[in-house]
């Protein structure tokens, strides 16, 4: 009897340790694609994505269900950071030799999952090696549920566009033609 109780704490253990809430792949939209075409005839290359903080963040805890995290442990600068290269890449607006390079830096990546108040805010510094940039903030409000699991899925499914929301704000930002052209300003 002894050991089945441990077996059962144990198989327990290791089947807790493995949840958490995964995100979705990113897919580019139409309207970052079109707004990145609309900028102008040139192509950029992007540095890595960072945090502020200078720690990446591979999960973030959600009440106490578990983790929110990306597909094969993806840093959450690292999702963002690719959805932008793929949305350049299907307005053919990315070059990985050019001379301008993008960069970001995320200052703020964080979660309500309260009922009445679902949203992701995510706040990022844009620059490139010839702009000094600027700054874009994206709240994206969703449902949410009492239920902690079911709260911390739907979390997870607005992550995505969450994340294509931040980059409307960034390539519909006044200032992202001049980044993609290079120009010397700020």
């Amino acid at each position: 009897m002894r050991l089945l109780k441990a077996l059962s704490i144990i198989y327990t253990t290791l089947y807790m340790v493995g949840c958490g809430y995964v995100t979705a792949n990113y897919g580019a939209t139409p309207e970052n694609v079109n707004a990145i075409k609309a900028a102008g005839e040139g192509r950029v290359s992007v540095n890595k994505f960072s945090s502020v903080s200078g720690k990446e963040h591979t999960s973030i805890g959600c009440r106490a269900a578990g983790p929110i995290k990306n597909q094969n442990d993806q840093t959450f600068e690292s999702y963002i950071h690719n959805a932008f290269i793929n949305e350049l890449k299907m307005a053919d607006a990315y070059d990985e030799s050019s001379e301008v390079s993008i960069r970001g830096e995320i200052t703020e990546l964080d979660f309500n999952s309260n009922i009445g108040a679902g949203k992701w805010k995510l706040s990022a510094t844009i620059s490139s090696s010839s702009n000094k940039g600027y700054k874009v903030e994206s709240i994206y409000p969703f449902s949410t549920n009492w239920v902690a699991d079911k709260a911390c899925q739907q979390v997870a499914q607005a992550f995505q566009p969450a994340v294509s929301d931040l980059i409307n704000k960034i390539v519909t930002h006044p200032e992202f033609s001049s980044l993609v052209k290079g120009d010397h300003s700020n």
